[in-house]
């Protein structure tokens, strides 16, 4: 089962609550008053209102990465098993090309020029965004359970029955 971040603009109310989340685990602090002084902490998921709608921007995971496919160093991989994208820091150059490539332009540079973006937060079982997320516009789930719900609501909305 692959499980990916899924985004519901629906139920967003712009609380910026999975950005600090995902920015104080990032700096591996588990509040934000034990964020030492002067840290930056990258940035691996913005939020922004298009159009009348908010938007979470983070990255996609994709199973053929472009960025991936553009990194010159190797640091950015597809994973072997297929499930998304992983970055390996310590052989970034800092050139950019990832940028470039990214349909979103998801992945965001820091001062020294090294990359973030969201790894999904492997070492925990619901990435912290998520969690910190009270109105469940984001979702930590299997694609196929995603979509079965999103049919469900979307026929129940019509006030049809789903199909057996």
């Amino acid at each position: 089962m692959t499980r990916k971040i899924f985004f519901r603009p629906e139920r967003c109310l712009l609380c910026l609550s999975c950005v600090l989340a995902c920015q104080t685990n990032s700096l591996g602090a588990r509040e934000t008053r034990l964020i030492p002084p002067g840290e930056r902490p990258p940035q691996r998921i913005s939020l922004t209102f298009f159009r009348g709608t908010p938007w979470v921007w983070k990255c996609q995971q994709c199973t053929a990465p472009p960025c991936a496919e553009a990194c010159v160093s190797g640091s950015l991989r597809r994973k072997n098993d297929g499930t998304g994208v992983e970055y390996h820091p310590e052989t970034c150059v800092g050139c950019g090309s990832c940028l470039l490539a990214c349909p979103l332009a998801i992945p965001a540079q820091d001062e020294a020029g090294k990359l973030s973006k969201c790894n999904l937060c492997p070492e925990e079982e619901v990435p912290p965004c998520v969690r910190a997320c009270q109105s469940r516009a984001l979702v930590y789930q299997d694609f196929s359970c995603f979509a079965r719900e999103k049919k469900k609501g979307f026929l129940q909305s019509l006030g049809t029955h789903e199909p057996s």
